[in-house]
């Protein structure tokens, strides 16, 4: 009776290519993401399940004005980025960041939506914090 055996070269292979796949997504998925618009007019940070907006005050403090769990934020991930949607106050805010190991105010961007349908789209400056 014959049987038949991977050679070791096959079998890194096999893990090698297992590895990277597992770190792409980890990273894309791992870490704290803060953000601005260009002027500062929007600030805000995106934990794993978590988006907290923010405003600084008189006094220049920044706080968290509003902060969006999981449950309400849907989340749509891509090859090294996401795109995440959420209602604040009756609109429609998409948040889309291409690559998280690469940040672009070119393709990353803050989409808000009325209830009307007029729309204001913001270029990001992110960064991993």
């Amino acid at each position: 009776m014959k049987t038949k055996t991977l050679s070791i070269t096959t079998l890194f292979g096999i893990l090698g290519l297992l590895l990277a796949i597992h770190t792409m997504s980890a990273k894309a998925a791992a870490g704290t993401i803060s953000c601005s618009t260009a002027f500062g007019e929007k600030t805000f940070t995106i934990e794993a399940d978590r988006i907290s907006f923010h405003r600084e005050d008189v006094e220049g403090v920044s706080r968290s004005i509003s902060s969006i769990t999981g449950d309400s934020v849907r989340t749509h991930k891509k090859n090294l980025g996401f795109t995440k949607t959420l209602y604040i106050d009756g609109n429609k805010h998409r948040i889309n960041v291409q690559n998280t190991n690469e940040f672009s105010d070119v393709n990353d961007y803050l989409s808000i939506t009325s209830p009307k349908g007029h729309e204001m789209t913001y270029p990001l400056n992110c960064h991993s914090a």
